[in-house]
């Protein structure tokens, strides 16, 4: 493989491309990772990326993998306290914000290039413990039915309801309208945000002796994000 100027053999050109896409990615989001830029950074011709990339596309999936990882190893380092099924998952939402918001050009690859979920499932998109984003929400949620608070058959749709209303809020949050706010004020809000949604999964459940989760067992009252501390 080749430079511009014809005279240098490149040991991991996949990989510098893949560097190169993702340094964009923190720059400017997922409209500037394109592969003229992209080649131009890593010191090659753009015919070269097309040896490893059919086309833009591929490019923009491979970012994403590299930023779910990210995403992913953000959200361990909140698991690691985890001492129950809602600390998981407070943990895993409050993880995925917490990323949104470091690395918003990244999460813009990593969750609008996502053709489909398919993606989940590659390794390249796991963290150091092989899971991805999505598998640690499901983990977590499995805890939760391991516990007795949360029935098997409601999984499918906490998954969604967690996710959406996590991604909603990282979306505005990182990428939005909230985007102006102070920092301390949006993770204020990420706060609310998670525990409400942990909250409304967890009393759908019941508790080990086959009664209900009462509220006493939820997720404590959460203030909004002009009351909550930075």
């Amino acid at each position: 493989m080749t430079t511009a100027r014809g005279s240098y053999h490149h040991g991991d050109l996949h990989a510098a491309l893949v560097d190169a896409g993702v340094a964009l990615a923190r720059e400017a989001g997922a409209p500037a990772v394109v592969l003229r830029e992209v080649t131009r950074r890593a010191g090659v011709t753009p015919r070269a990326a097309y040896r490893h990339f059919a086309d833009r596309a591929a490019l923009l999936g491979a970012v994403a993998r590299v930023s779910l990882a990210a995403m992913a190893r953000t959200v361990e380092d909140r698991l690691v306290a985890a001492e129950d099924g809602a600390a998981a998952l407070t943990a895993v939402g409050e993880g995925y914000v917490r990323f949104a918001l470091d690395e918003p050009g990244l999460f813009e690859v990593a969750l609008f290039a996502m053709d489909d979920m398919a993606v989940v499932d590659h390794p390249e998109a796991a963290g150091a413990g092989g899971r991805s984003p999505y598998h640690q929400l499901q983990d977590a949620l499995a805890r939760l039915v391991a516990e007795g608070r949360l029935d098997g058959a409601a999984v499918e749709g906490a998954a969604l309801t967690c996710w959406s209303g996590v991604h909603g809020y990282a979306t505005l949050a990182a990428l939005g309208p909230l985007r102006s706010l102070p920092r301390a004020q949006r993770d204020a809000g990420a706060v609310a945000v998670v525990a409400r949604l942990v909250g409304a999964v967890v009393s759908t459940g019941t508790a080990p002796g086959g009664e209900r989760v009462g509220p006493e067992q939820r997720a404590p009252e959460q203030v909004g994000p002009e009351h909550a501390s930075s």
